[in-house]
């Protein structure tokens, strides 16, 4: 079972975000479920995604927010209802753009529930 580590202090409000897999030739928008530094999970309505995401695990995909783009990795999912739950894992050299990205938002929320992503 692959899961996202979602222990940790800070919690950001959600925020749009784009992915694209361009070995599938897919892109999709979706809303943050959880954010942190070094990953984080998104919530897509199915409609969105054409192909099964098995297609997709540990393939890599480019991460855009504004005028911040980063690769990363898909880890896991799950599927509720009619939405899809997806974990991102950014990639290492990324993680200090993200992180300052991340640094730039002042919307932190006192909301604690943690979800578990896996497969």
């Amino acid at each position: 079972m692959l899961s996202l580590d979602l222990n940790l202090n800070k919690r950001y409000e959600s925020f749009c975000l784009r992915v694209s897999c361009p070995q599938e030739g897919l892109s999709f928008e979706g809303d943050t479920q959880y954010v942190s530094s070094c990953d984080l999970c998104m919530i897509v309505p199915t409609t969105r995604i054409k192909i099964t995401l098995l297609k997709l695990l540990h393939q890599i995909v480019t991460v855009s927010v504004g005028n911040v783009t980063v690769n990363g990795s898909i880890t896991g999912y799950t599927i509720e209802g009619d939405r899809y739950f997806i974990g991102i894992a950014v990639s290492k050299p990324d993680r200090p753009s993200w992180k300052r990205f991340l640094g730039e938002k002042t919307w932190l929320s006192l909301h604690t529930e943690a979800r578990q992503v896996s497969l």
